[in-house]
């Protein structure tokens, strides 16, 4: 339904509908008991852009595991160029902690989770 309601309009160029994830996310993907096989495979049909960090290996995950290899061709790897070692799953651990997570991420980022109350 998504699908259609961005595309109506569109004058013939396809929107596409992916999945923005971090590596962390994609390494879940080959964890037992994380993802169901079905819902992995109606994400990866879609298309998935993973946002990779030094220290990963996100082409060896892909040839390690048989889901992620089949969809290989919608997974696209974007390299960071700028080193970012938050991830968004410490800044959500530690905004439910109580803790500051001023200077990880912009301004206006944490005024939005701040007002409205998420990740607590």
């Amino acid at each position: 339904r998504m699908y259609d309601e961005l595309n109506k309009g569109s004058h013939g160029r396809e929107t596409k509908v992916m999945l923005l994830c971090g590596a962390d996310i994609l390494e879940s993907m080959i964890t037992p008991g994380v993802w169901m096989e079905s819902d992995l495979r109606a994400l990866l049909s879609r298309g998935l852009v993973c946002i990779t960090r030094s220290g990963t290996d996100p082409l060896k995950i892909i040839q390690e595991n048989d889901v992620l290899y089949e969809f290989r061709d919608r997974i696209h790897l974007v390299r960071e160029w700028v080193e970012n070692n938050v991830s968004s799953t410490a800044v959500r651990r530690a905004v439910k902690r109580g803790m500051s997570i001023r200077y990880f991420v912009a301004d206006g980022v944490l005024d939005y989770i701040e007002e409205k109350g998420i990740y607590k």
